[in-house]
């Protein structure tokens, strides 16, 4: 019965005033006995943020400790099968969809895929990763707190491995890094998908892997693409600057609007590129233009990641 559910949030004071989404609306009592199952899951689990398998059906958990009526357990169902570009409930726009396949990414570098919350980040990147890996082949590895969608295993292909990290510490995540660049095949495509970029160190780390030939997929927050960049580059710090300047190679802001998509996109194909040296110069105000004048290249049919 809990399959019908997007949300549950789960009052553990007083679990028959828990909300059920879509909604919000009240508990239904014929959803009881399996709630009580849920939250006696939810209680077992030593971190915040958590990942929970019950009757076949997988939920992204985050326990809620400063709510004033309590302890709450909000959590979110996640999909059955891992997604793919063209498949998206939301989907995204034709020339979006073509630059996150573009073969030209195959060398490596930085995908960062922003937005609010709620506005399907993950589900982006997630479908990118296994679009990829049936389109190339190769392998990928995740980095993630906690692990969201069903990534791990063979996509036509290629072979997705997921990592839980094992903690919340800055430490942990280096390791998280470190594992997946000592995992590194010879002569194989290889990706990185980083759940969200948290501070310098794993900035840092995610760059390195991304000079290393992986293509690394990050997500991380922004109202608009302008912003999301900035708000990278002050995390990373100042040193980091000329590093992301030369490995980012595509960025990819998203909202949803009544249920519809919306989406721009900044693509810097080479660390030679005008978006390069704006990003290096710290002209960010300047890349609305550039956004613009890649739309217009775009709808001309001009491939804006090719060589």
């Amino acid at each position: 019965m809990l399959q019908e559910l997007t949300d549950l949030h789960l009052k553990t004071s007083r679990l028959e005033e828990s909300i059920v989404f879509p909604g919000p609306r009240p508990l239904p009592e014929a959803y009881g006995a399996e709630v009580r199952l849920l939250l006696h899951a939810c209680e077992k689990m030593a971190l915040d943020d958590f990942t929970i398998q019950l009757q076949g059906v997988t939920w992204r958990g985050r326990r809620d400790r400063h709510a004033v009526d309590g302890l709450w357990y909000r959590l979110r169902r996640m999909p059955m099968q891992a997604p793919q570009l063209e498949s998206l409930p939301s989907p995204l726009p034709p020339m979006c969809r073509s630059m996150l396949l573009s073969p030209a990414l195959l060398d490596g570098g930085l995908i960062y895929i922003c937005g609010s919350a709620g506005s399907g980040k993950t589900t982006t990147a997630s479908a990118t990763v296994v679009s990829r890996l049936h389109q190339f082949g190769g392998v990928a590895y995740t980095i993630e707190d906690p692990p969201e969608m069903p990534l791990n295993g063979w996509h036509g292909k290629g072979y997705c491995s997921q990592t839980w990290v094992g903690g919340e510490r800055a430490s942990d995540w280096a390791e998280s890094f470190r594992c997946a660049l000592r995992s590194q095949p010879a002569a194989t495509h290889q990706m990185l998908f980083v759940g969200e970029v948290r501070n310098a160190d794993s900035a840092h780390a995610m760059l390195r892997a991304a000079s290393n030939g992986f293509l690394v997929i990050a997500t991380g927050f922004g109202s608009d693409l302008v912003s999301s960049v900035d708000a990278l580059l002050r995390m990373a710090g100042e040193s980091m600057v000329n590093g992301i300047a030369n490995m980012l190679r595509l960025v990819v802001h998203q909202r949803i609007m009544a249920s519809q998509m919306q989406s721009s996109v900044l693509a810097s194909k080479s660390s030679s590129s005008p978006v390069a040296a704006r990003i290096r110069a710290g002209q960010l105000v300047h890349l609305a233009s550039d956004i613009e004048y890649q739309q217009m290249l775009a709808a001309r049919g001009q491939h804006l990641l090719d060589n």
